[in-house]
């Protein structure tokens, strides 16, 4: 449970072309309609593109009263305090008209668990309205009000940038490809943006250009100024970088472990998968859980991404241990994902375990990378 303004400060850039859609929250909360409260307003839109810093920034500024704010994706640990502020009539004390009530990231819970969340809203006076944001539709019993967020246009998207980006040296078409990389897309943007103010405008345009560092090329703090930004699950330069690894795949072996795991990250949630990078030390086994929604239930598997040269194989004890790792986690399957090959020994316990271990090679990921931004089919 958060305070709404702690997150804008977070996210402030954000908003940037917002203004129709902050009038149309304002007009839509304020509704008079009694029934209004029992259909919630909901934000929808893919991963940043702002639906978290656009419903802070409403309530920030337009509502006298702050939201009882929840993070869907810690409602287990959450369980009590929201309880706990559902039932407190101390809410009902600080506005007339009741407390409003945000369900952040409601695409991270099963539906039925969202509805159940908005239902113990309503059913209490104190809560004046319930705003969602989520990544995918949602269906709620009397129905909802909808807000889709789309990404901003060109025209928005360049002023953007070049008010926000100030390098002597930054060259039009390295401009040019920033924007395009975006696709007018909020978070995109800020991470365009911090990308090109760590490095100069020669080494943006290098990057952005296909050339990948080298670590006999490149000092540490650079590096880790590149993979602060190049997150997995943002279009960031990691886009790029698999855009151009399309004409030279011998690159990946340029990469970093790290960028690798980051790469395959990006490369499963193009794919579809929701995709969580675990931390770079002690992951379990696991360097990435991928989860998809079927209509036979969730999906979750867990990935190894090991970054190899290409004359060295991945003995059987690696794939031994990923399976291991499978069963404590009780997942539903799991790949091991190399830059090299398998062993014999690899290959035939993969057989005998094939509906739960996936081995996937320096062939299997330069296919991925030549269906990067197709919406490939899963693998």
């Amino acid at each position: 449970m958060r305070n709404a303004d702690l997150i804008t400060t977070r996210f402030s850039q954000l908003l940037y072309g917002r203004g129709d859609e902050l009038d149309w929250l304002e007009k839509e909360f304020n509704a008079h309609d009694q029934s209004a409260r029992y259909i919630p307003i909901v934000v929808i839109g893919e991963a940043g593109i702002g639906k978290t810093a656009l419903v802070a920034d409403f309530f920030e500024h337009q509502s006298r009263v702050p939201p009882l704010w929840v993070d869907c994706r810690e409602w287990e640990s959450n369980t009590p305090d929201y309880q706990h502020a559902i039932n407190g009539r101390h809410l009902e004390a600080r506005d007339r008209r009741g407390a409003p009530v945000v369900l952040d990231h409601a695409d991270a819970v099963p539906q039925s668990r969202v509805v159940e969340l908005f239902l113990r809203a309503v059913d209490h006076k104190s809560v004046r309205r319930v705003v969602v944001t989520s990544r995918e539709e949602l269906n709620f019993p009397k129905g909802q009000r909808v807000l889709r967020l789309a990404p901003l246009t060109d025209s928005e998207a360049q002023l953007w940038l070049r008010q926000m980006v100030r390098i002597p040296d930054l060259k039009e078409e390295t401009t040019a490809e920033l924007l395009r990389l975006a696709k007018g897309h909020p978070l995109s943007l800020v991470a365009m943006t911090n990308l090109a103010r760590s490095l100069s405008g020669e080494r943006l345009g290098q990057v952005l250009n296909g050339h990948l560092y080298d670590i006999r090329d490149v000092s540490s703090r650079e590096q880790q100024e590149l993979i602060a930004v190049a997150r997995p699950v943002i279009i960031t330069a990691n886009q790029a970088i698999i855009e151009r690894l399309k004409k030279q795949p011998q690159d990946v072996f340029k990469l970093s472990s790290r960028q690798y795991e980051e790469m395959i990250a990006e490369l499963l949630h193009d794919m579809g998968y929701r995709v969580e990078l675990t931390p770079a030390t002690r992951d379990g086994g696991k360097d990435i859980l991928a989860s998809i929604r079927t209509d036979l239930g969730d999906v979750l598997c867990l990935v190894e991404a090991k970054k190899y040269r290409e004359d060295r194989k991945v003995s059987v004890e690696l794939v031994r241990t990923l399976y291991g790792t499978l069963h404590d986690y009780q997942a539903s399957s799991a790949m091991l994902v190399t830059t090299s090959t398998f062993s014999k020994d690899a290959r035939a316990l993969q057989q005998r375990h094939r509906f739960q271990l996936s081995l996937r090679d320096y062939t299997d990921v330069a296919e991925w990378i030549q269906k990067y931004g197709r919406k490939a089919a899963n693998p």
